[in-house]
């Protein structure tokens, strides 16, 4: 069983630092995340929000702020203009330049800032994060949550095929052992041996460049939408884990996730897009509409080439027939595209 169910940890949490990364198109989805954080957490001390500014505009900072005031939270705009040359030096096969600033947190972050809890924008809070923001490191620098991979996406990150890989979406990070043992140097030195081009993106950086040093958490803590869209065994076929959490696990973050991650889905479409179902797509539009962006008009579905050949098969196809054949896509073939 993984560490961190609710009522474990290292002590009372009085202060609580969290830390987004954006860019201006995801400042409504952020605003959505952080509402959710403020109004799930108010029985805790003090929060302090940084995000990592890409470029936000005034006018979306200032409804960030509005949220913040509401809730008598702290809210701090870091830009990310003095690491821009570094992150330019990385070729980005998936999301915006934004999320990559959160691989130079020491660079930007205050120094008073020793327990750092970073999250995606494109989340939902639903409990207290008390429970997870109080665990013990035990000697590592960073907790996350198993993302279920083959043997082949380790491979092509040097990983050995049952080595622990995380989603990034949630890390709670010990900044104090992040600076002493210089892991921007780490990062730097994996984004140049691969030419700036890792698969997985910043998600494969932190995977190389922090192996040994990450605790594995329960995933209530990081409950991304391929839990919610299969059933374990189909999950299984899927994604053909190497190294995968137990049903027992993922079937209680299923249920009652912590911070649930709306995560790119060839089969589910996400709560922001336009006719979008799925678990827990009511609860953010809830959550939306206590936002200043309330009134703002649902976006278009985006689909990548592999989600859309993916959706038309799934579709169309008898149902084990296309998770085989989807799953040795993304289990046997994208390691080595991408």
């Amino acid at each position: 069983m993984v560490q961190g169910l609710r009522g474990e940890g290292a002590g009372v949490v009085e202060d609580m630092n969290i830390v987004y990364a954006s860019d201006d198109n995801y400042a409504e989805i952020m605003g959505v995340s952080m509402l959710s954080l403020f109004e799930n957490n108010k029985d805790t001390g003090e929060i302090v929000v940084y995000v990592l500014d890409s470029q936000i505009r005034n006018d979306n900072k200032q409804k960030l702020q509005q949220i913040a005031d509401i809730y008598n939270r702290q809210l701090n705009f870091i830009s990310t203009q003095n690491v821009v040359d570094k992150i330019n030096s990385i070729k980005q096969d998936r999301g915006g330049a934004s999320q990559f600033s959160r691989l130079f947190l020491s660079e930007l972050l205050p120094l008073e800032c020793d327990r750092v809890l970073y999250i995606d924008c494109d989340t939902i809070i639903r409990h207290s994060l008390e429970s997870l923001y109080k665990i013990d490191f035990e000697g590592n620098i960073i907790c996350g949550v198993m993302d279920c991979i083959s043997k082949q996406h380790r491979a092509r990150l040097g990983l050995k095929e049952n080595a622990l890989y995380i989603n990034s979406g949630m890390m709670l990070i010990d900044m104090n052992a992040w600076r002493e043992r210089k892991i921007e140097k780490k990062i730097e030195s994996v984004i140049r041996n691969n030419n700036g081009h890792v698969p997985y993106a910043d998600q494969g950086i932190i995977n190389t460049a922090l192996h040994g040093f990450i605790k594995n958490v329960h995933p209530r803590y990081n409950c991304i939408s391929v839990y919610t869209a299969f059933n374990f065994n189909d999950l299984l076929e899927y994604r053909q884990p190497s190294a995968c959490l137990s049903s027992i696990e993922i079937e209680e973050a299923r249920k009652d996730p912590t911070i649930m991650h709306f995560v790119t889905l060839f089969c589910m479409s996400r709560p922001w897009y336009k006719n979008a179902k799925g678990p827990f797509f009511d609860e953010w539009r809830l959550y939306k509409s206590k936002t200043p962006w309330k009134d703002c008009p649902e976006r278009n579905p985006q689909k990548g080439k592999f989600q859309k050949i993916g959706a038309t098969l799934y579709k169309f196809a008898p149902h084990s027939v296309s998770l085989t054949i989807l799953g040795f896509l993304h289990a046997r073939v994208k390691p080595f595209v991408m």
